[in-house]
């Protein structure tokens, strides 16, 4: 992706009001650059939504550092304060309800997340949808359809079961979504990276249909289904990587990691949060690299413990790899009851950054117990870990106080008993949507 096209083009999503969406506010836009949907036509357009779309999704996935307003928080971010990878160092309610386990859907900071991921899945969709018009089949509409997939695969695991995906039409109408469960949201992913695992055979794209087999792998492991998620993946060079550019054009294309890091100071690297957390601050593993400062966070008073993976404003976020596809194949041996083979895939990976590797556990559950800290590693800050936590809870049988942090809080109080985001209390004026279906993992 250019990152130049950032500054160009307005991410097209913004016009695309679909969480939340208010009838009588869904077409006002106060930014004059913003691509609108009913503007955009034939195939010399398709570019402009291409970059528009990726913009809005890197809003959405790693967030942006627009200084003016404090900074843009991604769904990267506000997991791993969520679960055991972040820990709160400002004084933003928000946030410290967030990193508590305390999440109403009224949380502004998570009706944002919400309507940033919603216009992100639904600028994806219009521009596969212009592709299919203009030039169907072509890479840029093979991408388009895997970050519609994606966008599903990161509702499914960190939102409540009940997330309702609306469309705009081209003369710019609301067309109100019908909410989806958990699996069905899974499923629906499934389903596009299925096609573009075709189209990209088609005109011999292996880059697009590597990333559509990790994204429909990652969609298998949700769904238990580990030995179709192992085919899945098995062609996928380990090499591969996706990644979603980061920009110094503006500060709302800065990497939003970064961002809360090095201009605010915001969020510390967690180390065993709530008892059972990973010892991501003490462990030592490069997969994480943090970096004890010596002084405390916005707050002025917990330790400032940075991680280094997004040390420039303009490094990218993996968004698929090869990595990935050994984890999940890892998994795949490890549910065949094969512990042998998993250790000999994971030791692969460790081995190729100098790491030990590591040794039989002799327990099934120790076995899984390092299957997923293996994960945690390597997927350190990618958005993978609330689904992993749930996915513990709901797949292997742990219990929520086991795996998410729980006890007494350290800003005060205990954590709170949430396992998944809700759905935006904005998206009320959908006449569909009556509230979550369920809150389990």
């Amino acid at each position: 992706m250019s990152s130049s096209a950032f500054a160009r083009v307005a991410p097209l999503a913004a016009a695309l009001l679909i969480a939340g969406c208010n009838p009588d506010t869904v077409l006002d836009v106060p930014d004059p650059d913003v691509v609108r949907p009913g503007t955009l036509t034939g195939k010399s357009a398709l570019p402009a939504l291409r970059n528009g779309v990726l913009g809005s999704f890197q809003v959405a996935y790693s967030g942006g550092g627009d200084l003016q307003n404090g900074g843009h928080e991604g769904i990267i971010q506000l997991a791993a304060l969520f679960t055991d990878e972040f820990i709160n160092a400002e004084t933003f309610s928000d946030r410290i309800n967030l990193d508590a386990r305390r999440v109403t859907a009224a949380n502004g900071t998570m009706v944002a997340l919400f309507l940033d991921l919603s216009r992100a899945r639904a600028a994806a969709s219009t521009a596969a949808r212009k592709y299919a018009q203009f030039d169907p089949g072509a890479a840029g509409h093979a991408e388009m359809i895997a970050i519609d997939g994606f966008s599903h695969v990161l509702f499914g695991e960190h939102y409540c079961s009940g997330v309702p995906f609306s469309t705009i039409t081209d003369d710019e109408q609301l067309v109100y979504g019908d909410p989806q469960t958990r699996d069905q949201m899974f499923q629906t992913a499934i389903a596009k990276f299925d096609s573009v695992i075709t189209m990209a055979r088609a005109i011999n794209s292996t880059q697009l249909e590597s990333l559509a087999r990790v994204g429909k792998g990652r969609a298998l492991v949700n769904l238990a289904r580990w030995t179709e998620a192992s085919a899945a993946v098995a062609p996928v060079a380990t090499s591969f990587s996706y990644a979603i550019e980061a920009s110094s054009n503006s500060a709302r294309q800065n990497n939003g990691i970064w961002h809360y890091f090095f201009n605010s100071a915001s969020f510390s690297v967690a180390d065993r949060e709530g008892g059972v957390g990973l010892p991501f601050a003490s462990d030592g593993d490069p997969r994480v690299d943090a970096e004890d400062t010596g002084g405390p966070g916005f707050d002025g008073e917990t330790p400032f413990i940075v991680a280094l993976k997004y040390a420039e404003a303009t490094t990218p976020t993996v968004l698929a790899n090869g990595i990935e596809a050994r984890l999940i194949e890892s998994e795949g041996a490890l549910r065949a009851g094969q512990g042998a083979a998993m250790l000999t895939t994971l030791n692969g990976l460790r081995g190729s950054v100098g790491l030990d590797p590591l040794a039989d556990p002799g327990t099934q559950l120790s076995r899984e117990d390092a299957l997923f800290k293996e994960r945690a590693y390597w997927l350190y800050l990618t958005g993978h870990r609330l689904g992993d936590l749930r996915r513990q809870v709901r797949q292997y049988a742990r219990t929520v106080a086991s795996v998410y942090p729980s006890g007494s809080y350290f800003k005060g109080g205990t954590y709170g008993t949430d396992v998944v985001f809700p759905v935006s209390a904005d998206e009320r004026n959908n006449p569909k949507f009556q509230g979550c279906i369920d809150r389990t993992p």
